[in-house]
């Protein structure tokens, strides 16, 4: 990355150290929105710097020429143009599958690089054309940004994928017959009989054995075979992991957490 306006007056004693930015945010997310913001200010930059550069370049021609030399700017400011859609797709996948809200950290993030052009309005003419001349933005900011967007669309894939999975109903079992008055029930034998008046009393005996007709009755779900457990074991908190590789992205049938396993950067499922 190329030195920093801020830094650059500070060296120059236009500015004190202590006006100097902070660093880039470790996080991805962060990252990428730092990168987006000191980009971004690079392309604003663009028309109030081109005049005094094309004065240095003239001034100090390369060995290619003065036109070659001026030729890259606008190739430059296009590519600038490009990483810079590249870097909201990513911030945009994020924040859509974060479970919670981080806009808020991403506009900070976005301000702190920003922050890299601090006081171009104020600098030197000069020495400002030769900063913006010299700076680039980080070689990771593009492969952190696809990264990102890979990681937050496999996310959010599984959030989705949990979402809708359908709820089972529990199995209910045949309601049982009941009798009806055109064919009322035996009266059991020794027992007293009950008037008809009654009708409480009446609905009480109970057919033995009511034959359900087969349209009524429900398949009833095959159960799965008990496992053995050993009372004494405890169970591994990693049998239940199943790494996801962000470069081979698969559905989650469960929860999706990120974590890092051997260094890298890795997605769990984890079974509800």
């Amino acid at each position: 990355m190329g030195i920093s306006l801020l830094l650059a007056l500070a060296m120059a004693g236009q500015v004190p150290t202590t006006a100097l930015i902070s660093a880039p945010p470790a996080d991805d997310y962060g990252y990428v929105s730092w990168c987006y913001g000191a980009l971004g200010g690079y392309v604003e930059l663009y028309d109030q710097v081109m005049p005094e550069v094309t004065r240095i370049e003239k001034a100090f021609p390369g060995p290619d020429g003065v036109e070659a030399s001026l030729k890259t700017y606008p190739e430059m400011r296009a590519q600038a143009r490009g990483d810079l859609k590249t870097f909201t797709s990513a911030i945009t996948a994020a924040e859509k599958a974060s479970p919670r809200p981080i806009a808020e950290y991403g506009r900070t993030a976005i301000n702190k690089g920003r922050s890299v052009w601090a006081g171009s309005d104020t600098a030197n003419k000069a020495r400002l054309a030769q900063v913006w001349m010299s700076w680039s933005p980080p070689n990771d900011c593009e492969t952190r940004a696809k990264s990102l967007e890979k990681r937050s669309n496999i996310l959010g894939k599984a959030l989705i994928y949990n979402a809708a999975r359908p709820v089972e109903p529990p199995a209910v079992a045949p309601p049982a017959a009941e009798p009806t008055a055109a064919e009322p029930p035996p009266p059991q034998s020794g027992a007293p009989e009950t008037p008809a008046s009654d009708p409480v009393a009446a609905a009480s005996p109970i057919p033995e054995s009511p034959a359900s007709p087969p349209e009524a009755a429900v398949p009833q779900l095959p159960l799965e075979p008990a496992v053995p457990v050993n009372p004494g074991s405890k169970p591994s908190a990693k049998a239940a992991e199943i790494l996801i590789d962000p470069l081979d992205p698969k559905p989650c049938s469960g929860r999706l957490e990120p974590a890092r396993r051997g260094g890298k950067a890795v997605l769990i499922c984890r079974p509800d």
